[in-house]
């Protein structure tokens, strides 16, 4: 009854799973127009709306089924269920308030485990791009929603992703350009994917990358407010952001590189909201994990460079 391809085994003859997720997208059609799915039921009695709900309901069910198939999901075809996952990424929630239902706690489950899957080769294209298509999403948390995605696939295939280099670089293309997103939340988990992503060597941090975040962190701010101040403020955060990821990707060590990105953050630290908040943090995370073996660390850094370090963490303003 599970539609696998075995070796040395005849095929299955039925059920065909690209089959049923065929029929079930089509009925499902009502939903992939809106931008995030919630399990909630229009007063009005129209054709649109009985559709809808019918969808919903159909949509909960297939939730059930995916939870009990999700460990095999890669074993079966790749591309039809594939197909699923937009819709996956428009109910999970982010966090969990008053709204936060079984559909979503379905829909959150789902997305976990489909993120564990094992990936061949031949399958890595097809999620990125899916991935790739839910990043343009209009819903933010459909965004966020991929980054905590890919984390969790690409560290249970790391080694399968990286004997494929290409895709390896459209990972990094896909984080830089969500490190760009217009809302914080977005911005902030892109910030810890690069960190997580930098620390366990899936790509380095060579000089083409720090480079292309040093210029995003020195966009200048005009004064005058409107839309262009409020973009040049994103692509300002978006390279603080990316050097706090580099800093943070080293918790236990001072690389030949750390010293200058921390200087290069320094001079952030009264750039208005949420960039101070960003360097702070920071800051603070790096005293942290460095404060035991500090008197090792301090050689790394010059005697400028120790008294404008020294500064900043013992400084008024860092406490502010």
């Amino acid at each position: 009854m599970i539609d696998v391809a075995l070796p040395h085994t005849r095929p299955t003859t039925s059920p065909h799973v690209a089959e049923f997720i065929t029929r079930v997208l089509e009925r499902l059609k009502p939903l992939t127009a809106e931008p995030e799915i919630h399990n909630h039921v229009h007063e009005e009695n129209t054709q649109e709306t009985d559709e809808r709900t019918q969808a919903v309901k159909l949509l909960k069910t297939v939730l059930k089924w995916l939870m009990t198939s999700a460990g095999r999901t890669f074993t079966t075809p790749v591309q039809q269920q594939l197909q699923l996952l937009p819709l996956l990424f428009k109910i999970a929630p982010v966090e969990i308030d008053e709204s936060y239902d079984e559909m979503k706690q379905d829909a959150r489950t789902c997305l976990s485990l489909m993120s564990q899957g094992l990936l061949y080769p031949e399958h890595i294209p097809l999620v990125l791009a899916a991935l790739e298509e839910m990043a343009g999403s209009r819903s933010w948390h459909a965004r966020f929603s991929v980054l905590t995605y890919l984390q969790i696939m690409v560290f249970y295939n790391l080694f399968t992703l990286l004997s494929v280099p290409a895709e390896v670089l459209r990972i990094r293309k896909l984080v830089m350009q969500l490190l760009l997103d217009e809302q914080l939340e977005v911005r902030d988990m892109a910030c810890t994917t690069l960190s997580g992503l930098l620390q366990c060597q899936f790509f380095p941090l060579d000089s083409s990358l720090q480079t292309q975040l040093q210029t995003l962190s020195q966009t200048s701010l005009p004064k005058a407010r409107g839309e262009l101040a409020s973009t040049d403020l994103v692509r300002r955060h978006a390279g603080v952001l990316g050097l706090s990821a580099c800093i943070l990707s080293s918790p236990y060590d001072v690389p030949d590189w750390m010293p200058q990105i921390l200087m290069d953050l320094s001079s952030h630290l009264n750039d208005p909201q949420p960039i101070e908040m960003t360097v702070k943090k920071t800051l603070s995370e790096f005293r942290r994990t460095h404060h035991d073996n500090w008197q090792e660390h301090r050689q790394c850094f010059t005697d400028d460079q120790l008294l404008v370090l020294t500064d900043l963490l013992v400084s008024p303003c860092y406490y502010a």
